[in-house]
């Protein structure tokens, strides 16, 4: 086959337009731009009732959290890992909650390194975040974004991910190895995490469910997840990075409603493009991971404000972010009331929340060796109990932790049950099968 190379890098840098990617084909860092063009071409009203729900959001939101009623948002994580290193540990996933608390009631110490021009636009979101469980599947699928598709087999047990919990009552929250965007053997960057905008809206007609309930949520890369995390990624400087929480919370911004700074423009006049928030600053392009405050992209007689590089929703250097505006909060409220006022209900029961309160891995096991953690009960109080197939009690102990291993090597291979129970006995709080496979 004979390839006019022109053509192909043509007809690539012109998918790269197309599908909302930086004209810097290497820094992808947010799936936004994918994903708004899969739902444009998929379900073609998409993106018409998501830009009258933001409209309507901006105009009547207009007053942001005062002292007003903190909205407390539960979160599921789901950790999908093939090589150790993924399956993050739970402090690393308590940690980037803490920072989620900080960064959406501005509570983070960073918010003192605003330049003082930017003081009376930003404030308090009055947004907290609850962990309710967290969710672990080792895998051995891949996950791999494509200039037409975002991943959300990550999010179907039956491809290899990890089933939502109800996405109008939780938020969930995919974390796992995204793996580089590759077009005819070329890698055109790293997208680090990707989120879909309100899409259960009252104005939908009926029949038209776009997105699919099942893959609503946030996808965040394993690499780039919390503050304490000692992973480093590319996010496509060619240089390696370490997290510092803030693209969980770019991606919750769009979760929310809120689109790029800089409007998401690519090609031509960026300043003729906006996000549809007033008192974000008009911006040409994103800063792509740079943090220079003397950058002025859009110099206009009305709007002589340098570009805001503290903004969660540019694309500047995760140490340099530390502000919502007041215009982005509005909207952020103003979704949660609306689209997305499912997550501001009581949550499920507490014997809903135990059914999804651990997970045992991995399972089949072929050695008998299977991992635990748990949620939301407390480990040091439980005792666990393994039956054979005849109900005799072959092996029992405490649980000394929220994560460990119940270690079964040495038995022979086949079914045995397991039992956790709080330390009198009295109470069950769960029952699980498990298979010694022995191969």
């Amino acid at each position: 086959m004979n390839l006019n190379l022109p053509i192909l890098f043509c007809m690539i840098f012109t998918g790269l337009l197309f599908f909302s990617i930086h004209s810097n084909a290497q820094q992808l860092v947010c799936g936004d731009g994918i994903l708004k063009n899969y739902l444009d071409r998929n379900y073609p009203e998409y993106m018409d009732r998501v830009r009258a729900t933001f409209e309507e959001a901006r105009m009547n939101g207009i007053t942001p959290y005062r002292g007003q009623e903190i909205y407390t948002i539960p979160v599921v994580v789901h950790v999908v890992w093939n090589e150790e290193e993924e399956n993050l540990h739970d402090s690393i996933i308590i940690d980037q909650i803490r920072i989620m608390n900080e960064d959406f009631r501005r509570l983070n110490p960073d918010a003192e390194n605003l330049r003082p021009i930017f003081w009376d636009r930003v404030g308090d979101p009055g947004i907290e975040f609850e962990l309710v469980a967290i969710e672990r599947v080792q895998t051995t699928a891949l996950f791999t974004p494509s200039l037409t598709a975002l991943p959300d087999q990550l999010k179907r047990s039956a491809d290899g991910g990890s089933d939502a919990w109800d996405p109008e009552r939780y938020m969930n929250l995919w974390v796992c190895k995204l793996q580089p965007l590759t077009v005819f053997g070329i890698q055109l960057g790293q997208v680090l995490g990707y989120a879909y905008p309100p899409a259960n809206l009252d104005n939908w007609p009926e029949g038209s469910s776009a997105p699919s309930p099942e893959v609503d949520g946030v996808v965040v890369d394993y690499r780039i997840f919390g503050r304490n995390n000692p992973l480093e990624i590319d996010p496509g400087t060619g240089e390696s990075v370490s997290g510092y929480g803030r693209t969980t919370i770019h991606e919750i911004g769009h979760y929310l409603g809120l689109r790029h700074i800089w409007g998401d423009v690519l090609f031509g006049d960026g300043c003729s493009e906006d996000d549809g928030v007033e008192d974000t600053p008009n911006q040409a392009a994103a800063s792509n991971w740079a943090c220079d405050t003397t950058v002025n992209s859009c110099i206009s007689p009305l709007d002589s404000l340098p570009d805001m590089i503290e903004n969660y929703m540019d694309y500047s250097d995760e140490r340099c972010m530390n502000s919502f505006t007041n215009g982005q909060i509005a909207i952020m409220r103003a979704v949660l009331e609306g689209p997305r006022s499912g997550l501001l209900q009581p949550v499920s029961t507490r014997e809903e929340i135990l059914e999804k309160s651990y997970s045992i891995y991995p399972n089949p096991s072929a050695v008998g060796i299977f991992n635990y953690s748990l949620y939301s009960m407390n480990g040091e109080h439980l005792k666990y109990q393994v039956f054979d197939q005849m109900g005799r009690l072959i092996q029992s102990g405490d649980i000394q932790s929220r994560q460990g291993a119940i270690d079964l090597s040495g038995n022979i291979p086949g079914l045995y049950f397991l039992r956790l129970i709080d330390m009198e006995g009295s109470q069950v709080f769960a029952d699980e099968r498990l298979l010694i496979s022995g191969n």
